[in-house]
């Protein structure tokens, strides 16, 4: 009796999981990567893409490594 009130437990339990994620699914829409946004480094285009630093004095181009600096402001 206990084995069987467990399995109809699990049961309801498991189809209310999938009607909670189907009425999400459909609050939210399709899930698709067709029209993702992603711009890789060097593919050109405009200001997409994350810039780290920023336009700092010591860049000297996008395809240039940054310059090491030490930690007392000098430079090796």
């Amino acid at each position: 009796m206990i084995r069987e009130a467990k399995l109809v437990g699990f049961v309801i339990l498991l189809a209310a999981v999938f009607l909670g994620a189907h009425a999400a699914g459909a609050r939210l829409g399709p899930v698709t990567t067709s029209h993702s946004r992603v711009s890789y480094p060097g593919q050109g285009g405009g200001a997409g893409g994350m810039t780290m630093g920023g336009g700092a004095a010591g860049s000297s181009g996008p395809d240039t490594p940054p310059a090491v600096k030490l930690r007392d402001g000098g430079r090796p």
